[in-house]
């Protein structure tokens, strides 16, 4: 086996669901300079060719996409004209929506958090997560690589500490629904084929978070900080290319080492 092409995405088509998020966006970048033609599929698509005018990356193109919206992802499938390679669900939703009242519900312990929230968040992670991939399969190379985000609050619970005296919290459903993840794509993998399935579990991105909770997150993981957004190109490609073939049904936990602990 040659091994210079290994981590290579060259000519290979790669679909970003939520490509114009924090990460998605730095994971749209990777993918184009490994040598892929990308699809970002975001509902934020303003966000995302504001993001690809600046950045100036090539070989993109943006479709809208409501991913709770079986007609959007309709309309969406119909517009791909060429074959898939890849398919990365980096979407997530915590309940903080202008449909919800924020302080009802992304600030509500367990015992107040309502049931509209619940069904919200679990509408677009894990519901979006698995109308978006069953819809996909038919445009599918063999041997192609579907990749869901979950996240170190689907592996364990979050720690209230590390909020402080704010008030906010990680939400009850965001919490199970990308636990739920976890199990979508293990049951993905052994039931979808000629597909691989596997999950990344990313830790905590900084994004000008406040200094108490920046620390307080920070002793919480073995490397003694939060992630950069970057962070997670890496695992991505190695998780799309021929460097992961006997690779599925995996979770992939990048959180800095915070549920080793």
């Amino acid at each position: 086996m040659k091994y210079n092409n290994l981590f290579s995405l060259k000519n290979k088509t790669i679909v970003i669901a939520g490509g114009a998020g924090q990460i998605g966006f730095e994971i749209v970048k990777g993918c184009v300079a490994a040598g892929a033609n990308v699809i970002i599929a975001d509902f934020d698509s303003d966000m995302a060719s504001n993001k690809l005018n600046e950045s100036k990356t090539k070989n993109v193109k943006i479709h809208k996409l409501d991913v709770t919206n079986k007609d959007s992802i309709k309309k969406f499938k119909k517009s791909i004209t060429v074959k898939i390679d890849g398919l990365i669900n980096c979407f997530h939703f915590k309940g903080n929506s202008r449909k919800l009242d924020t302080n009802s519900s992304f600030f509500s312990d367990f015992s107040n958090y309502p049931i509209e929230a619940w069904d919200e968040v679990h509408n677009v992670n894990l519901r979006g997560a698995f109308l978006l991939s069953q819809s996909l399969i038919p445009l599918f190379n063999n041997d192609a690589s579907i990749i869901n985000f979950s996240s170190t609050y689907g592996i364990v619970s979050p720690d209230k500490s590390i909020y402080g005296d704010s008030g906010i919290n990680s939400p009850v459903a965001y919490a199970t629904s990308k636990s739920a993840i976890i199990n979508l794509t293990r049951y993905m993998a052994n039931h979808i084929e000629g597909i691989r399935v596997n999950t990344l579990s990313p830790g905590g991105v900084y994004n000008n978070q406040d200094e108490e909770f920046v620390s307080a997150y920070s002793k919480k993981t073995s490397l003694g900080r939060m992630s950069k957004a970057n962070e997670y190109v890496g695992p991505c490609i190695f998780l799309l290319c021929k460097a992961s073939s006997y690779m599925t049904g995996s979770n992939l936990i990048v959180d800095g080492g915070w549920t080793s602990k």
